[in-house]
């Protein structure tokens, strides 16, 4: 009898085999269906914070305005909305370190961090930030010289960020703060290498999110730029000895 069991089995032993064999085929393809939902939005979220794109994109382009508007005013004085607007045109121009030549308009050559600074102010006041500095030491240094501490809560868009107290001759990394970008502090700046792109291997203009571990690829108008760019360091803040009027 146990025999027959055995190898003939009966049909309620095959249906209850037969149902188990069902169940185990629409356990795996809801796990796919599950899988594959998890991996479309990982997918997306990383696309939305630049993620994805660091990965497969290395193209260079920029869909925002990158024409050259003369905005200098007669008095002097600055307007933030014209600041934002003004160095976003300079999105994905290269950057070389030690480029300090200011001009008015649209700088032919790569741009140096401090120089990219002095450019904004430049082209908006008809003077350099850096100029009245009594200060010998590197544009950097002229630069905090003539600007004064803030704390990051009272950061407006105009303020420059610094990624260290000047020192000597040594390099200090700085930009522009322009708002928030999802709610995240995001500063306008000409970076080295950790934000080259294809054809720009030292460097270019980008606007990031500062001490995050995010990649932006947005400016303040929500057009987008690529490739996304790393977050800033800055953690000393400082507003400029100008006027804005609004």
């Amino acid at each position: 009898m146990e025999d027959r069991l055995r190898f003939h089995g009966n049909e309620r032993v095959k249906r209850v085999q037969e149902i188990r064999r069902r169940n185990r085929r629409k356990r795996r393809i809801w796990l796919g269906l599950i899988i594959t939902i998890l991996i479309v939005l990982t997918v997306s979220l990383l696309d939305r914070n630049g993620l994805f794109e660091m990965f497969f994109s290395k193209s260079v382009s920029y869909d925002g305005n990158t024409e050259y508007t003369e905005m200098v005013s007669a008095d002097g004085t600055a307007s933030r909305e014209d600041l934002v607007a003004l160095s976003q045109i300079l999105i994905n121009h290269p950057f070389a370190l030690g480029q300090e030549e200011l001009t008015m308009g649209r700088p032919d050559g790569p741009i140096g961090s401090g120089a990219f600074v002095d450019w904004v102010f430049y082209n908006l006041t008809g003077k350099a930030l850096s100029e009245k500095s009594s200060e010998t030491g590197p544009l950097s240094t002229r630069l905090w010289d003539q600007s004064t501490s803030v704390m990051e809560s009272e950061l407006q868009v105009g303020d420059i960020g610094f990624s260290m107290v000047p020192e000597g001759s040594k390099v200090n990394h700085v930009g522009i703060y322009i708002g928030e970008i999802g709610e995240e502090k995001a500063f306008i700046h000409a970076g080295g290498v950790q934000y080259k792109a294809e054809g720009l291997e030292e460097g270019r203009v980008v606007v990031s999110l500062n001490n995050t571990l995010k990649r932006n690829n947005l400016d303040m108008y929500g057009n987008k730029f690529s490739p996304s760019a790393p977050s800033t360091q800055f953690v000393y803040y400082r507003r400029p000895n100008i006027e804005f009027v609004k």
